[in-house]
């Protein structure tokens, strides 16, 4: 799962970027995008491992990329360049300045929250018509040399459909297209069929006062357009960052709250794309692992070993919050909390599961 960190120059993307991963940026290729995996926090997990004091504790985890500030000065093949690096990512996180500094000029052409958004759409949306133009030309072109296959016929349907609503500024993804409808329009990559996150950057002071400007517009487009929308401060993430770790909950507590912003914005990028963790446990590892929401129990296993999967009998399930009742495996099985399921079981966010398989 790869999310590309996108946004204007000075936005401070690069700064969430490094919170996020630990990573520091590309210092001498600026223009250059960079990759790094970050930890999808997770209490139960931290939880878990107290209990079973494990060899090893892993986090669910997501690949974050610093995609090059995107600047409304530079030529167009600067430009398309700066867009490719978005074409291999699952879904967007896209950077809004809204905090206050002096010593820090607003990006060229967009200096309020409401432009920036604007800028953003207007690009992606531009590079998008593009290219269902040229897809609608080509198959238009096919059409006379011969009939159209079936699949063919539906795409250029789906593409009529995707003008009439690029023409009202509406994304795809919110176009209410069927699964099957976007797989056969997948081979287009279209940006804006991508899971879509704005973060709105803002000062210790709108943070404190959850006000910033335009705000309302910000908050009325997102909706909007069906994307989805955290607050946070880059700057109050550098000094807790910095703070030694027992000083960190009493300045949280200060701020009146009770995680990070990277923590809420690593957890609002997983549940914005539709992923849920289930969670294995034991002596040796306490792990979480990454599913689509709906996946059964078979496919589960799956994603622990190829062998569990295919091997698959039953599993053992019981969702975290009746675990924590209890703490303990042998008391959970003596007491019936745990489930016997079959391989069309749907694994739910947080269950604890352990597979049954032949040898």
């Amino acid at each position: 799962m790869e999310i590309g960190i996108f946004g204007l120059p000075l936005s401070g993307k690069s700064t969430l970027f490094s919170l996020l991963t630990g990573v520091e940026p590309h210092a001498t290729h600026k223009n250059e995008a960079s990759t790094a995996v970050a930890k999808v926090y997770d209490n139960r997990v931290e939880e878990l491992s107290k209990i079973f004091n494990p060899k090893k504790t892993i986090y669910a985890t997501v690949t974050f990329v610093d995609i090059p500030g995107y600047d409304l000065s530079s030529g167009q093949k600067e430009k398309s360049r700066i867009l490719q690096f978005i074409q291999n990512s699952d879904a967007i996180v896209a950077v809004v300045r809204a905090f206050k500094e002096a010593s820090v000029p607003w990006p060229a052409g967009a200096s309020s929250p409401s432009k920036q958004l604007e800028t953003i759409e207007t690009e992606l949306l531009v590079r998008d018509m593009e290219v269902v133009e040229n897809r609608i030309s080509r198959l238009d072109e096919a059409r006379k040399k011969r009939k159209l296959s079936k699949e063919e016929e539906r795409e250029l349907e789906l593409l009529g459909e995707i003008e009439k609503g690029f023409e009202e500024n509406r994304f795809v993804s919110v176009m209410g297209f069927s699964e099957e409808d976007l797989k056969l329009l997948g081979s287009l990559a279209l940006f804006t069929a991508k899971p879509i996150i704005v973060a709105v950057n803002v000062d210790e002071d709108q943070f404190t006062s959850k006000e910033y400007p335009e705000k309302t517009a910000i908050t009325a487009r997102v909706a909007e357009s069906g994307f989805a929308y955290i607050e946070i401060s880059g700057k109050i993430e550098v000094e807790l960052n910095e703070l030694p770790e027992e000083d960190r909950g009493m300045f949280m507590e200060e701020l009146g709250i009770s995680e990070s912003g990277i923590q809420r914005l690593s957890r609002v990028v997983y549940e914005h794309l539709g992923l849920i963790s289930f969670l294995t446990v034991g002596e040796d590892e306490v792990r979480a692992w990454t599913i689509r929401k709906d996946t059964p129990a078979k496919a589960a296993a799956g994603k622990i070993h190829t062998d569990l999967e295919k091997n698959f009998i039953r599993a053992e399930v019981i969702p975290y919050e009746e675990f924590m009742t209890v703490k303990s495996m042998h008391e959970a099985k003596n007491k019936g909390l745990i489930k016997l399921v079959g391989k069309e079981e749907i694994v739910r966010d947080g269950d604890i599961f352990h597979v049954r398989a032949n040898a």
